[in-house]
């Protein structure tokens, strides 16, 4: 039945995944209910008539088991009657057997003892008799030769007296005889009513065995006809629980469909107007990446036509935030080594000053290199220059060099204040005079190392001044040179400030 409510369930379900995908999703759930309702007619009138059946049965079965438990009940007394009577005549013959066997030893015993005494007591007084006997004859003898006849009567008294007790002991001989033949025949009996008794409680006790053997079979049947009735009754409890269970699960997919229907008619009307949304979105994003390809057509002519005019002119661009939040993103705090310094340049202990000491001579440019050297990635520094004339700010690939050429070649990319007002931006590229309106006090250098640029700004109104480009060989050095010309210090800003 399991089985069944299973396929049932795989097929009813089956067809509402087949139907919820067809449009026809409503004709196939009253076709389904239809099939539901009619299996369900089927099975109710199944277990009715089946029910029917099985109180008809299990009242039969009642009354035999009934009977049954009844001739069970008599059996078992039968069977304990028995075992009593073959408990109680098994102890009556064990004990009759220990008496029979002792009482007839012992009497054995006395009658053989009788039996020899007597035996012996009448040889003996044979004997006796035989030599008195002889005695008697001799002096009968000499009493006749004597032919005295008063002593002869009185002993002719006296041989009659001895005579009649002769006669007393062969009557006493018979008697003894007579007695022990008494006792033979008694015990011969007595053995002979023992052995009939015995074998009548063998046949008692083989009787006994056949009817225990026949109520064990008897127990054994009515177990199994009880666990029968006990499979039965499962049976019959799980074909009830089988129908509630199909019920309830007929129910509920019945109110799941119902559910589904709604959700399906949400659904679709979320669908419809996701449908003209996405439409009108789909037109919306044609539009709008029409205007991103012009977009960017114009942006890329923009920016072509702002650098090459940018490159013309020198000309001055703000950095927005969003480009100096970048820039400051990438600062370092850059240290000046005083290894790598000019002996005419002091630097200060903390690294963060320098300044020029010595004499003037034809060395314009003493320089210091940073402490570290960059291979990679962005970084950026700022350095305040004041009021100095003189002063160069840029990267050198020549650690070992401690001072500038009045022409550097490759490897320097540098820009250079002269008598205050010329300034200029060098690189192997070639040199280029920057117009600036207004010298700055606070310069910011930003290094893009990947990128092959290097970029001067104006830290204090973040104005963009120059960018030297070409492609930087290995590790960099930032380099700096305070000039020969005045004692004004070049300070490292170690506090750069944020957006």
């Amino acid at each position: 039945m399991a089985t069944q409510h299973s396929l049932v369930l795989g097929i009813v379900s089956g067809a509402y995944e087949r139907l919820r995908k067809e449009d026809s999703f409503e004709a196939g759930l009253y076709v389904a209910l239809a099939a539901a309702v009619g299996i369900l007619v089927a099975v109710i009138l199944y277990f009715t008539c089946y029910t029917g059946i099985l109180k008809r049965e299990n009242e039969r079965l009642g009354k035999v088991l009934g009977s049954l438990k009844r001739e069970k009940e008599t059996l078992g007394k039968e069977k304990d009657a028995l075992q009593k009577n073959y408990e109680i005549l098994k102890s009556k013959n064990e004990r009759l057997g220990k008496e029979d066997s002792s009482e007839v030893g012992f009497c054995v015993v006395v009658v053989m003892g009788i039996s020899v005494e007597l035996i012996l007591c009448c040889v003996y007084y044979i004997a006796l008799l035989k030599i008195e006997n002889e005695r008697l004859t001799r002096e009968k003898e000499d009493l006749q030769k004597q032919n005295v006849l008063g002593i002869v009567s009185g002993e002719n008294e006296r041989l009659g007296k001895e005579d009649c007790f002769e006669a007393g002991l062969y009557f006493a001989l018979a008697a003894a005889v007579g007695i022990l033949l008494v006792v033979i025949l008694y015990f011969a009996c007595y053995t002979g009513i023992l052995k009939r008794e015995n074998e009548r409680l063998g046949k008692e006790k083989e009787a006994l065995q056949k009817n225990y053997e026949i109520l064990k079979s008897k127990n054994e049947r009515l177990g199994k006809e009880a666990s029968s009735e006990v499979g039965f009754y499962v049976a019959v409890a799980a074909a009830v629980w089988i129908f509630v269970c199909s019920t309830y699960d007929i129910a509920r997919v019945k109110r799941e469909i119902k559910r589904l229907i709604r959700e399906k008619e949400d659904l679709q009307k979320n669908f419809d107007s996701l449908k003209g949304k996405n439409e009108r979105l789909g037109k919306e994003k044609e539009n709008l990446q029409k205007n991103d390809e012009s977009l960017k057509q114009e942006k890329g002519k923009v920016e072509a036509d702002f650098k090459e005019l940018r490159r013309n002119t020198n000309m001055c661009v703000y950095a927005v935030d969003r480009d100096w939040k970048k820039l400051i993103e990438a600062c370092v705090n850059v240290t000046l080594d005083p290894d790598t310094a000019s002996p005419s340049l002091t630097v200060s202990e903390d690294g963060s000053r320098v300044k020029f000491t010595g004499e003037r001579s034809a060395d314009q440019w003493p320089s210091v290199l940073g402490r570290e050297g960059f291979t990679s990635g962005r970084h950026y520094w700022e350095v305040e220059v004041g009021e100095k004339g003189y002063w160069v700010l840029g990267v050198s690939t020549h650690p070992h060099e401690k001072s500038i050429p009045q022409k550097p070649g490759e490897g320097y990319w540098l820009v250079t204040l002269a008598q205050g007002k010329i300034c200029t931006a060098v690189s192997q590229s070639g040199d280029q005079i920057l117009k600036l309106e207004k010298m700055c006090k606070m310069w910011g250098v930003y290094l893009d190392h990947g990128g092959g640029r290097l970029s001067f700004y104006n830290a204090e109104t973040r104005f963009h001044i120059h960018t030297l480009e070409g492609s930087f060989p290995g590790q960099v050095y930032p380099i700096f040179s305070p000039g020969s010309h005045d004692k004004g210090p070049l300070v490292i800003n170690t506090k750069v400030k944020n957006v």
